[in-house]
C-alpha cells in the first residue's frame, strides 16, 4: 500500500465523520433495549440486561426493526468518506494530487478509502451490538424456542439453526459492511455529479428512501428496495443470496457512474 493511499484511507477511518457514525449507529440500535431495560427497572423491579435478552438472533431482529437504523443508515455510511472528491475538487487540492498521481489510481484510491471507511461505519455498531446481544442472549436452537420469531416464514428459515443462528449474523454483518460500501459510493456519485459537500451528505439519503417510497407502492418490485439490504428478513426476499448479488450490481453501478462524472469533471484540471 502506497503512502498517500495509506494516508487518505487513514484520515477517512480516524475521522469525525467515522466517530459520529460508530457512537449514532450504535445508539441508534440499542436505544429500544435500554429504554426498555430502564422502564423495567425504574416501573417494576430489578431486572439485569442478560435476563431481559431472549434469542439473541430475534433481538438482533428487533434492534433493527424498531429503531429505525436501516432508515438513517446511508447518512451514517457517507460521513467518512463520500465528500473526498468534492472536498479535493471545491479546494483545487486535486490539481496538486493529479500532479503526483495519475487519473486512475486516484480514482481507485478514493473508490477504496470510501468503500473501506463508509463500511467500517456501519459494520462497526451492527457487530457491536450483535456482539452484546450474542453474550447476553440465548442460542437460536429449537430447545430455546417459545414461539414463532420473525425468521420462521422466511427463506431464511432453513439456515436460522446453523451455529445457533451465528450463521445468519455473519451473513447480517457481511451486509452491513456492503451496505456502508455501496452508500458511500453513491455519495461519491453524487459529489462527483453535484460537488457540493451538504449535497453529498443528503443526496444518497434521498435516494435512497425516495426509492423505497416508490417500490412500496409497487409490491410486486417492493423485494428491490434499498431498506431490505441490511436485515432482509421479509418474506418477499427472493432467496438468502439475492441481497448480496443485489448490492453487488449496486456496487458495480455505482464504480461506473462516479469513474464517468469523475473522468467529466477533472479533465480540464
Amino acid at each position: 500500500m502506497n503512502n498517500s493511499l495509506k494516508i487518505r484511507l487513514k484520515s477517512a477511518i480516524f475521522s469525525k465523520g467515522m466517530l459520529v457514525s460508530v457512537i449514532l449507529g450504535l445508539a441508534i440500535l440499542m436505544r429500544h433495549a435500554l429504554q426498555t431495560l430502564i422502564v423495567y427497572n425504574v416501573g417494576v423491579g430489578p431486572l439485569s440486561f442478560k435476563k431481559m435478552c431472549s434469542l439473541y438472533l430475534e433481538e438482533i431482529y428487533i434492534a433493527h426493526a424498531m429503531n429505525g437504523f436501516d432508515i438513517i443508515a446511508p447518512i451514517l455510511a457517507v460521513l467518512p468518506a463520500s465528500t473526498m472528491f468534492c472536498n479535493d475538487y471545491g479546494s483545487g487540492y486535486i490539481k496538486s494530487i493529479l500532479g503526483r498521481v495519475d487519473k486512475c489510481r486516484y480514482f481507485r484510491e478514493t473508490v477504496f478509502c470510501s468503500s473501506i471507511a463508509g463500511g467500517l461505519a456501519i459494520f462497526i455498531p451492527v457487530f457491536i451490538m450483535s456482539m452484546i446481544f450474542m453474550i447476553n442472549g440465548e442460542p437460536n436452537i429449537a430447545a430455546n424456542k417459545i414461539w414463532q420469531n420473525g425468521i420462521d416464514e422466511t427463506v431464511f428459515a432453513s439456515i436460522q439453526y446453523i451455529w445457533g443462528g451465528g450463521f445468519i449474523v455473519m451473513l447480517l454483518l457481511i451486509l452491513a459492511f456492503m451496505f456502508g460500501a455501496v452508500w458511500s459510493n453513491i455519495g461519491l456519485c453524487v459529489s462527483a455529479i453535484f460537488p457540493n459537500k451538504y449535497i453529498t451528505l443528503l443526496g444518497p439519503f434521498f435516494i435512497y428512501f425516495s426509492l423505497h417510497l416508490i417500490l412500496y407502492r409497487t409490491p410486486n418490485l417492493l423485494f428491490l428496495s434499498p431498506l431490505n439490504t441490511l436485515i432482509p428478513i421479509e418474506t418477499f426476499v427472493p432467496s438468502v443470496w439475492f441481497p448480496f448479488v443485489y448490492q453487488i450490481v449496486l456496487f458495480t453501478v455505482c464504480i461506473f457512474l462516479f469513474y464517468h462524472n469523475t473522468e467529466r469533471r477533472i479533465e480540464n484540471v
